[in-house]
């Protein structure tokens, strides 16, 4: 008989937990998405853990990321975020946000650096005091008309503030 040790239930639960927030498994027919306050939403994939932070969009090719797709990077807290974006094949628009989803800051057309070394130099944002940092496709129309202090809205199975205290007790 086959018995299941303690740790390899916590590995499978934590994989379950960061396929379903990641977006690769939805509950239902429910995505996670960001709205815009014209009403403009993108599908959101997640970037929860250091990893996925550090991956990010790298590697991708514009045609494997539409315009009505971000990257959402969850960080417990606040605390100040500058994004680079090494191995990019396309522009960005990075918006970096506070806990109430406030905008803080926003950098648009931000130009893409395939490749992870310089030259050329590698673009890096700004600093912002942020808890969630958003990247989309630049010129997409979720970012067209977003300014600094706009309010974006988070839809999906579980709620941001539950994904923020679900990666904290990961962590």
């Amino acid at each position: 008989m086959t018995t299941i040790t303690q740790s390899t239930l916590k590995l499978i639960k934590n994989l379950i937990f960061t396929f379903v927030l990641t977006g690769q498994i939805a509950w239902g027919k429910e995505l996670f998405k960001m709205q815009n306050p014209s009403g403009i939403a993108v599908e959101l994939d997640l970037a929860l853990t250091r990893i996925q932070h550090t991956q990010g969009l790298s590697g991708l090719k514009s045609n494997e990321f539409s315009d009505s797709r971000g990257m959402l990077f969850v960080n417990p807290e606040v605390g100040p975020r500058r994004f680079w974006m090494p191995d990019t094949y396309f522009n960005l628009d990075i918006i970096f946000l506070d806990p109430n989803l406030k905008i803080v800051g926003i950098e648009k057309n931000v130009p893409a650096h395939p490749g992870k070394s310089d030259p050329p130099v590698i673009y890096k944002t700004d600093s912002y005091d942020a808890q969630f940092v958003l990247e989309t496709k630049a010129g997409a129309p979720f970012g067209k008309n977003l300014k600094k202090n706009d309010k974006l809205k988070f839809t999906g199975p579980t709620s941001l503030s539950g994904i923020v205290l679900k990666t904290r007790q990961q962590q």
